[in-house]
């Protein structure tokens, strides 16, 4: 399968998982994506989707780490801007 084939494989799969989340009034969140991809990874059959289903798997995963990351570089600013973090009570 061609490379641009498959990302654009990877984001069908990826919008299956977001609308079967939906339906099932389930929150869309990193984790419930990823947890989504897995399972439907664990009945497909096909080789072409379940190469998808990891790609898709994988950037929802680099973009959860880059997402808290970003978080808690903020938490740490603001913590810092508020006077917490690492100074002690007295």
């Amino acid at each position: 399968m061609k490379n641009k084939d498959l990302i654009r494989l990877a984001d069908v799969v990826l919008g299956e998982a977001v609308v079967t989340l939906l339906s099932i009034e389930d929150g869309i969140s990193a984790d419930s994506v990823a947890r989504q991809l897995r399972a439907m990874d664990s009945s497909e059959t096909t080789p072409d989707r379940r190469e998808a289903i990891a790609l898709a798997l994988g950037e929802v995963q680099t973009e959860f780490i880059q997402s808290r990351e970003g978080r808690d570089a903020a938490m740490l600013a603001l913590g810092a801007l508020n006077g917490s973090g690492s100074s002690t009570k007295k």
